[in-house]
């Protein structure tokens, strides 16, 4: 399990690290609002919403095993867990260790989920920016 907690620590660094480049990346170039830059952006924004409907089942299975853990622990207080270490009752300890292992997994993915969705959040609010500045250039303001 320590594998694979390790594992997914160094995918989510890296999918940090490359959402941070595209989104500095994003930004530089949406400074010079071209209109290259405006499609690549929305490109960007729709491969990322594609994306998130493509998870959105892995992320439900992810929110169901995360709360039927929540669900679980709520039976296997201390006590009850210190007297299975006592009775060294190892089947039980077994079940414990790998629900709280499945649990530390949904997490993550549900972790790398929440990545995704502030990534495209971000890419949303640049696009509507960008829409705003090109409709502030081409036409007198309106306000509200």
């Amino acid at each position: 399990m320590n594998e694979k907690i390790e594992s997914f620590s160094k995918e989510l660094h890296a999918k940090l690290d490359g959402m941070d480049k595209r989104l500095k990346d994003l930004t530089v170039s949406a400074k010079g609002a071209t209109e290259k830059a405006k499609v690549e952006a929305k490109a960007q924004l729709a491969a990322l919403e594609c994306r998130a409907k493509e998870q959105h089942a892995k992320v439900q299975s992810a929110e169901a095993r995360t709360k039927a853990w929540l669900e679980e622990k709520k039976t296997a207080t201390r006590e009850k867990i210190a007297a299975w270490k006592e009775q060294r009752d190892v089947k039980k300890l077994a079940s414990l260790a790998d629900s709280t292992e499945q649990y530390a997994v949904a997490s993550m993915q549900l972790a790398a989920a929440a990545v995704d969705e502030a990534e495209r959040a971000a890419v949303a609010a640049v696009v509507a920016r960008m829409d705003a500045d090109a409709a502030q250039q081409t036409s007198p303001a309106k306000s509200v």
